[in-house]
């Protein structure tokens, strides 16, 4: 899948302020170099930062979390970044491990019971490191956790922004800049190789003892994720993962033997080609 391009699905208004909003690249620079070491609590299957309203900015412009909602925070221990917490943002993992493994800008601890006013106060943290953070993630959000963080990096570092594409039936939707200044491109389903099927473990200890088989896409599935993609008028992508059949998803370096390919998957329509053909 090529990167953004020029062609931006600005909504009613917005083409004449994005002037004054910098682009992705630029904030992940400026998130890069002024903001390296911020601490995150990893709870409830999700990364809290208690962050600077700078911070909050850069993290949500870049689709890296998003804003808590007030007293949703509560119970969580967060470690102050900067000059104190002025807003608190939630992270997923996938984005969370892509902050802290790709970009080296997030340091996560895990809430410890009993521990939570040495944390408040700045002491008493302990740090996850690669591959303890990978196996927490991978264990709080099960064996898709490896295929969406793949495909996030992925993704990501040819220049587009994922969210969540669960209210279009899809894994993810990509952004070519922020949400509020443009409509999503594209809705992405991931799609496994057999070998990498295989490779699969199934994960008794967290009730998740399924057959690994099912519940990826079908092609009924594949059908109706298109037609729903055409009717929102986005390009449907199928993200293919492939890996070797002995990777060993409990580590972080799963990640180098793992290949992303994307194929467009798009409803033929006779009478419109047709049209086009004989209007030539």
């Amino acid at each position: 899948m090529p990167a953004p391009s020029s062609r931006v699905k600005w909504k009613r208004g917005k083409r004449r302020v994005a002037h004054r909003h910098k682009r992705p690249d630029q904030l992940i620079h400026e998130l890069v170099r002024d903001h390296c070491g911020m601490w995150g609590t990893l709870a409830r299957g999700q990364v809290w930062i208690g962050a600077t309203r700078r911070q909050a900015y850069l993290l949500e412009q870049t689709c890296l979390g998003r804003r808590a909602r007030s007293g949703a925070e509560r119970g969580v221990p967060l470690t102050p970044n900067g000059t104190g917490i002025e807003l608190v943002v939630r992270v997923c993992c996938e984005d969370a491990y892509y902050m802290s493994a790709i970009l080296g800008v997030l340091r996560v601890s895990e809430a410890v019971e009993g521990r939570e006013m040495e944390v408040r106060l700045g002491t008493g943290t302990c740090e996850l490191d690669a591959r303890a953070l990978w196996k927490k993630f991978r264990r709080e959000c099960g064996h898709a956790f490896a295929m969406k963080c793949a495909a996030t990096i992925h993704f990501r570092l040819t220049g587009w922004l994922p969210r969540s594409g669960l209210q279009y039936g899809a894994d993810f939707v990509l952004y070519q800049r922020h949400p509020a200044l443009v409509h999503s491109d594209s809705t992405v389903t991931l799609v496994p190789d057999a070998a990498a099927r295989e490779s699969f473990k199934v994960d008794a200890t967290a009730n998740r003892d399924v057959a690994l088989e099912h519940g990826w896409p079908d092609w009924p599935d594949v059908q109706a994720t298109s037609r729903l993609a055409v009717q929102v008028n986005k390009k449907f992508i199928e993200a293919h993962i492939s890996a070797p059949k002995n990777v060993d998803w409990d580590d972080p370096s799963c990640l180098s033997h793992v290949w992303v390919n994307e194929t467009s998957v798009a409803r033929f329509n006779a009478l419109r080609h047709l049209d086009a053909y004989e209007s030539k």
